[in-house]
């Protein structure tokens, strides 16, 4: 006999679900194609580096991520102006610029600067024109020795460094467990009073 407590079955099984599944059956298919537009990507860009424009060093949101680096969406105009780079030479030379974002700190607005000089120091300019080369492009022999590399001067979260030092004979000579049992009663004594008053 069947159980007609139970809920009785009422599948809907006409709903055409082959229609509605997503299959990942092109997964390695799309992962080769990937491969081969960023190959095409670089030979494009060439000899400029394939990972895009340099990006400027920010701190993570929030008071829990804060003390996380990463790499932000473009540089200040104040990050560009202490570098003696103009936003508009800027966007031309592979620099990310971001108009919206501000300068909260000393030590990131540093950091960016002296990014951004390093990057000057290491860039090589070539002519639009060949034929009317500007004051500013760098020489034939340099730009020879370019060579496009995938990624530079990443981002990297910097090493965390643990001091060390010798405990002091005046600590070894204390007793801590007893100093904080003592801390402990003086807590109770001093709410035992207040838990007192409260009950009056």
């Amino acid at each position: 006999m069947p159980n007609y407590k139970l809920t009785l079955p009422n599948v809907h099984f006409h709903k055409d679900w082959k229609t509605r599944v997503k299959t990942w059956f092109d997964q390695p298919a799309r992962k080769t194609r990937r491969k081969q537009n960023r190959i095409k990507k670089a030979i494009k860009v060439a000899p400029r580096p394939a990972s895009g424009s340099l990006r400027p060093i920010v701190h993570c949101q929030t008071q829990r991520y804060n003390m996380r680096i990463k790499s932000g969406r473009g540089f200040t105009h104040r990050e560009l102006k202490m570098a003696g780079i103009s936003r508009h030479q800027a966007m031309g030379i592979g620099i990310a610029v971001d108009k919206r974002r501000k300068n909260r700190s000393a030590q990131t607005l540093k950091e960016n600067v002296e990014r951004l000089r390093e990057y000057k120091e290491k860039l090589i300019l070539f002519p639009r024109r060949r034929k009317n080369p500007n004051k500013q492009d760098s020489k034939r022999e340099l730009q020879k020795q370019a060579k496009q590399v995938k990624t530079y001067m990443k981002v990297r979260y910097p090493e965390r460094v643990i001091e060390t030092r010798v405990i002091p004979q005046e600590l070894r000579e204390r007793d801590l467990a007893k100093e904080r049992r003592d801390k402990i009663e003086k807590t109770k004594q001093r709410l035992i009073k207040i838990r007192q008053g409260k009950k009056k």
